[in-house]
């Protein structure tokens, strides 16, 4: 802390003050307190920085696709027009080649080529990376980070949507989900998915592996595939062959019916190293493992080339493979994986799969959009939950057209016996182990030094020695090379909690066992110094089947969408399946065990595949429909093998191909109602049911469709969750009638009235046809409030018989719209509402009253802003301060306050100083950070903003940034009158580099004060695009000195440097209207009771109940 004297003159002083008191007082005529006096020449001060907490920067927390040097960009722009697919959904047209479809995609066109010539007439450095007309509507493309603002300007376009990196995330599996019960429907395993065309989205695929040969290995050879829908003279691309070594060209057959690469974004921003392949051949193995689980040819024997692991098929070894490369090495440009759909609907694919991550914002995602249109195709996606797992709301792809995947155990495992022999005993496990054992005994040790084994091992410190690791932060298979580099001949990896057991190829022979082994492991080489282990070459076993896998993304109660994900599981864990011959440059065994959801999703998608074979007419959703309603849920587990799932683990099961070839009923629904219900999917026609705030009692419709092809006649049952209470209720039809081919509409109605706010509840609807068949409807709430708050409450609680109990309902409005309510209220049986008691508006209705009334919402705080007659800018340099606040390009610091401040009539002590020339209030996170500037009031965030100067700038090309504490005396004195200056000293635009130099202050003495300042330099903003002015938290009221954000027209005069000040002033909001409703009840019979309100609203769905116990007792 320094102390220093002020170089203002007296006079501007003491004008900054009346001027301030003058212009505000009216404002804030709340305020009892007047404000203190600013420093004034001579006048001793205290100086001290502000306590930083933390800084978020937009580009590192939104995962953009942004160059290695942060110039350029990628993003989408998405005009106004729908696209071909969505055109043709809404009109009926099944045929893209339709006279209808072929005019409007000539118009969309048209609009399209105006957007890239204008988007390139005003950046000049763009360059279009993808051009999307059948699906989504708009161009993809690359442009300076600093010029993106301009194309969100352009007209006809709707959003710009950031594109992301995304990351990628069978041994008798068939068999275990029921496959062959399926391929036996159609004829058998020669014919399972003959005719559909499958596509995946992955690392590329190995064209020359047996999973995709024709003849397949049993000499069965592929009928020539269909042409290709949307390509000129139905040809599709099969892009094999590069300069890179063992990129040899490959001629597609008719299995493996075509192959693209998606990469332009990737190239653009990443590029390739020498060893990558610049063709669709897979240099990772992730793409041609999926691919080959899905739809690999039957037949294929399974070798590391040295040992035979047996012989594997894919879920549906008849269908037919595109190819599409869509990531590197690094990750995966939603971009080009959007790219990559476009062409898969040209190609005419009927089923994808998607093992990569994603798809947490579906309705802004540039890939999950593309997906909706490929729903609207009639193609079905399949997509992985996510490796995130167990933590509740991890999971990945909540889009309500995708079907996302969870992974879980399958019956079979390979496995292997560890024995360690000590002074005081023999220690036994067994683990998963896919690799050679250790006959020998062999000294085992514990990594001490390191135990989850994050590093490379000196060479020599483990020499001949078993090394002990713990599993987590970095891939299995690195453990065992960092303990390799040391000496290591063995490893043994153990869960830290219940999760996976993982039989990897590993560099040096590998048992992976479970936690409690690992813990008893610990124990006994502690006991046992010294000790010496063998341990079995990994053999076929069997394990126990449908336990969910640890890493596995799971659903959970902060889902705000109306769908629970994931919708079911598959197997993900240990799966042997196809691989590539060469991983970034090094020869290796064309197969292997991997495990994740990106494992598990393409079961999934091979399933998909077997119900278009045997269903060529079924939807997308009715797909998805029929392996959720009919997937296995008796027997699967969570992660410690005996907990039962709920929906947050598994959605509706285990994908079961034993019955979803005949699931009797189907649910579907279009693209079109998906979006337009977004913000209430529950009310879609979905397989399930998750209502995210449970307002007491609600009622949804569902339309179920017959697919047997027979009258059937249905009854219900519902199942609660084992171990959870039974406080809720689920009613659906006792029994109804299907005609053959018809469909049946019904309502099913939860009732949560005694669930306590904020927990969650699980059942399932079983709807049994008498020949047997089961459909299995999954229910989940979230026992929330709504908007409308409601309060009961009687006194006193308990009575005795004849006495009387005075009892409340207050009703608040804490919406800032007028809402129309019904209120009703009947007494239960131990209670007769007095006559004549009620009060508040409210009515007599038999034993009970009844309220309808309108309730005024509230007001939102007020904000306006004015000029003052002079400049009060104070350097903080000539303070002596030094730049204590690091700010990048497109950053921000969170500053916690030891004095509180006031704005809006709330009281803070945070605020965060963001890169771009504002504050928020209350402070902020990478969401708060924005170069394009808005004019006030503004709903989307940043909201509670101080926009002193709200432009693009640049942080990281230089400028000094300054937070401190500036007082008559130290700040941890009340007593003292205190100041924080938030300093943006020479910032410079992104585009052009001028300067600007401005100040927000901000007065911590118990009233309202807050005024920028401007330096001896200012520019006209970047680009000319500046917002000066601030809004409330709510966005909804705000007040601007100058604003030109290019959506609107030019606000005001725009400060210049050494300009008078700006002050600004807010008035508190008042709250919504509440309504008081009184009444007496007599006790009459004697027992405990309930008395429920229940309130009604257009404002929210369903019913909201609030409840008071009590209890009538004999005198």
């Amino acid at each position: 802390m320094k102390r220093y004297t002020t170089r203002l003159s007296l006079a501007a002083m003491t004008l900054l003050l009346s001027l301030i008191l003058a212009a505000l007082s009216p404002l804030r005529a709340v305020e009892a307190q007047t404000r203190p006096n600013r420093p004034t020449p001579g006048t001793p001060l205290t100086i001290e920085p502000a306590t930083v907490t933390n800084r978020e920067d937009l580009a590192v927390n939104k995962n953009m696709a942004v160059s290695r040097d942060g110039s350029m960009a990628s993003v989408f722009l998405k005009i106004d027009s729908p696209s071909l697919a969505t055109f043709m959904a809404q009109n009926g047209i099944t045929d893209m080649n339709a006279l209808a479809a072929q005019n409007y995609l000539r118009q969309l066109n048209a609009e399209l080529d105006a957007l890239v010539a204008r988007a390139k007439q005003l950046v000049p450095g763009l360059s279009v990376t993808h051009r999307f007309d059948l699906i989504i509507g708009g161009v993809a493309v690359v442009a300076p980070v600093g010029e993106i603002d301009k194309l969100r300007r352009l007209p006809n376009v709707v959003d710009v949507i950031n594109d992301r990196i995304e990351k990628i995330e069978t041994y008798r599996t068939p068999a275990f989900i029921g496959a062959t019960t399926a391929w036996g429907r159609g004829g058998g395993s020669a014919f399972a998915g003959e005719g559909v065309i499958f596509g995946v989205l992955d690392s590329g695929v190995w064209p020359e592996h047996p999973s995709f040969s024709d003849p397949d290995p049993l000499g069965k050879p592929y009928a020539p595939p269909p042409p290709a829908p949307g390509n000129p003279g139905g040809v599709r691309a099969c892009d094999f062959g590069s300069a890179t070594p063992g990129d040899a060209p490959f001629a597609c057959n008719n299995k493996l019916i075509g192959s693209y690469r998606f990469m332009t974004a990737y190239d653009f921003f990443v590029g390739t190293e020498p060893y990558e392949f610049r063709s669709g051949r897979d240099d990772d193995g992730h793409g041609t493992h999926t691919a080959s689980t899905a739809a690999g040819n039957r037949g294929v024997a399974a070798s590391d080339g040295s040992r035979v692991f047996g012989v594997i098929s894919g879920i549906a070894p008849r269908a037919y493979v595109v190819n599409y490369k869509v990531c590197g090495e690094l990750g995966c440009f939603s971009t080009d994986s959007a790219a990559a759909v476009q062409q898969a609907i040209r190609d005419g694919v009927h089923v994808i799969n998607f093992s990569i991550s994603g798809g947490t914002n579906p309705y802004s995602d540039i890939a999950s959009l593309a997906f909706l249109d490929a729903y609207n195709a009639g193609v079905l996606v399949s997509a992985s939950a996510g490796n995130s797992g167990p933590a509740a709301d991890t999971v990945n792809h909540r889009e309500p057209w995708v079907a996302t995947v969870g992974a879980s155990t399958s019956d079979r495992s390979y496995l292997s016996t560890l024995t360690v022999q000590g002074s005081s005993g023999t220690f036994t496990a067994v683990g998963a182990s896919s690799g050679a054992g250790i006959a020998t005994p062999t000294q085992i040790v514990v990594n001490n030094a390191d135990p989850l084994c994050l590093n490379p091992a000196a060479p020599g410190s483990f020499t001949g020695q078993i090394v002990v690791c713990q599993r987590g932060v970095i891939a299995r298979v690195a453990k065992s090379a960092n303990v390799a580099a040391g000496g290591a001949v063995g490893m043994i990896l153990y869960n830290p909690s219940p999760s996976s057991l993982d039989a990897d190829f590993h560099v040096i022979p590998t048992v992976h066992i479970q936690n409690t082994d690992g813990t008893a492991l610990l124990a006994f080489l502690t006991a046992n110094p010294g000790a010496t282990a063998t341990f079995t070459a990994g053999a076929p076993g069997s394990i126990q089947g449908d336990v969910m896998a640890g890493f596995s993304s799971r659903g959970g109660p902060g889902q705000t969408l109306g769908i629970s994900k994931p919708d079911v599981t598959a197997p993900g864990v240990n799966i042997l399946a196809g691989y590539t011959a060469i991983e970034y440059g090094t020869p290796v065994p064309q197969f292997a065990f991997l495990s994740g959801t990106s494992m598990s999703s393409p079961h999934n998608a091979g399933a998909a595949i077997l119900l278009k074979w045997l269903h060529p007419t079924w939807t997308p959703g009715q797909i998805k429909s029929a392996l959720m309603t009919t997937a296995k849920a008796a027997g699967v587990f969570k992660e410690d093998g005996v907990t039962p799932f709920t929906p947050f683990d598994a959605g509706s099961g285990r994908i079961n191909l034993r019955k979803a070839w005949d699931p009797g009923l189907t649910f579907d629904e279009t693209g079109a109602n998906y979006v337009t219900l977004q913000n209430e999917l529950w009310k879609a026609n979905y397989p399930s049911l998750y209502v995210p705030k449970m307002p007491g009692l609600i009622t949804v419709s569902r339309t179920a469709r017959e697919v047997s092809g027979y009258d059937s006649f249905y009854k219900s049952t519902v199942s609660y969750q084992a171990g959870q209470p039974r406080d809720f209720t689920v009613t659906a039809p006792k029994e109804f009638f299907v005609p053959a081919n018809g469909t049946y509409t019904f309502d099913i109605t939860v009732d949560a009235r005694n669930v306590p706010v904020g927990q969650v509840r699980h059942a399932v609807v079983i709807f049994t046809e008498r020949n047997g068949c089961q459909v299995r409807f999954p229910i989940t709430i979230v026992r929330g409030e709504p908007d409308i708050r409601m309060e009961k409450r009687c006194n006193p609680a308990t009575l005795a018989l004849r006495g009387t109990t005075d009892c409340t309902i207050t009703i608040s409005n804490t919406t800032f719209s007028n809402a129309s309510v019904t209120l009703n209220d009947t007494m239960p049986r131990q209670l007769k509402l007095v006559s004549g008691s009620v009060t508040g508006g409210a009515t007599e209705m038999g034993n009970g009253l009844t309220y309808s009334g309108t309730l005024t919402g509230a007001a939102p705080p007020d904000v306006s802003a004015g000029r003052l007659t002079f400049n009060g800018y104070l350097s903080l340099a000539s303070l002596g301060a030094s730049p204590n606040v690091s700010l990048g390009d497109e950053s921000l610091v969170n500053l916690t306050l030891s004095r509180p401040f006031l704005f809006g009539g709330q009281s803070y002590n945070t605020v965060a100083m963001v890169s771009n020339g504002y504050a928020v209030v209350g402070g902020g996170t990478a969401a708060d950070i924005s170069f394009v500037n808005r004019t006030f009031p503004n709903s989307a965030r940043p909201n509670n903003t101080l926009g002193a100067f709200w432009t693009d700038l640049d942080g990281s090309a230089g400028g000094n940034y300054y937070a401190y504490l500036v007082g008559f005396g130290p700040c941890s004195n009340p007593a003292n009158a205190c100041w924080l200056i938030l300093e943006w000293e020479n910032a410079p635009n992104w585009s052009d580099s001028q300067v600007n130099t401005f100040q927000i202050w901000i007065g911590l003495n118990g009233v309202e004060d807050i005024t920028y300042s401007y330096g001896p330099v200012l520019s006209s903003g970047d680009g000319g695009f500046v917002t000066v002015g601030a809004e409330n938290a709510f966005g909804n009221r705000g007040a601007n000195i100058y604003s030109n954000d290019g959506f609107g027209p030019v606000i005001g005069t725009i400060p210049t440097a050494g300009s008078n000040d700006v002050y600004i002033a807010t008035t508190p909001g008042a709250p919504g209207q509440t309504v008081t409703i009184g009444f007496r009840a007599q006790g009459v019979r004697v027992g405990r009771w309930t008395n429920y309100a229940e309130l009604t609203s257009p404002a929210f769905f369903g019913t909201y109940i609030k409840s008071f116990s009590g209890e009538v007792v004999r005198p």
